[in-house]
């Protein structure tokens, strides 16, 4: 079994005219498909379960920005580990 992490993340398009309408919303449609365990927040999204299923959501949500006109993208990524695993709700708590 893998241990369940928690990561935050931002993407961030490299256009400065770029216009983002939308990339958020397609960008949360991809992680509600994930499946994943997720709370979006006014600065970042975070996500829960096993480290490489984050990873592939968070490769995924990036395509998005690629997708809208985007040449590349900055992503800020923070994970919790801990051995045991960590939940969002336990984050809350």
């Amino acid at each position: 079994m893998s241990t369940t992490v928690t990561a935050g993340f931002q993407i961030l398009p490299n256009g400065r005219d770029m216009n983002t309408d939308g990339m958020i919303s397609e960008i949360i449609k991809v992680v509600e498909e994930s499946g994943l365990n997720f709370k979006v927040g006014p600065m970042e999204t975070v996500v829960e379960g096993n480290l490489h299923d984050v990873f592939t959501l968070i490769q995924k949500a990036q395509q998005v920005g690629i997708n809208s006109g985007a040449t590349e993208c900055m992503t800020n990524i923070k994970v919790h580990y801990k051995p045991s695993g960590i939940s969002i709700v336990e984050k809350l708590n």
